[in-house]
């Protein structure tokens, strides 16, 4: 191979490097994180036991009526989904064990401070 072909190569593998990490993009570093839970757990709720509880389920996240992500709470109730900053709805999934899950939306707004926006999101179970 002649000088003329590796400096060639030399060109072609660094623009094709190039590309490579400018299609990349930066990773999100904003989002929410937390808490889910549900409640009522109980028929009477008491002074000195929770009447609440974490809440492993699937949840959507929309943003003018779009799916944009999705994530599952693990059994502490805790979550971390990122997100560009903005307005959002948090919708649980139709199969989770709350009442009338689709009308249960909650509406968070991700801040636009690089960092995860801490939520708690509290469902309804319909016990009464």
């Amino acid at each position: 191979m002649g000088p003329y072909m590796l400096r060639a190569a030399f060109v072609v593998i660094c623009a094709a490097v190039v590309c490579a990490c400018a299609s990349a993009g930066p990773s999100p570093t904003t989002g929410l994180t937390g808490v889910v839970l549900r409640g009522p757990i109980t028929p009477v709720c008491r002074i000195d036991v929770p009447c609440d509880a974490p809440f492993s389920a699937g949840f959507t996240v929309q943003r003018g009526g779009r799916r944009v992500a999705e994530f599952q709470s693990d059994a502490s109730g805790q979550f971390t989904v990122f997100l560009e900053p903005g307005a959002y709805t948090v919708v649980p999934n139709s199969d989770v064990g709350i009442i009338s899950p689709t009308s249960q939306t909650k509406s968070v707004t991700v801040a636009d401070t690089g960092m995860l926006t801490v939520v708690r999101l509290m469902f309804d179970t319909g016990i009464r």
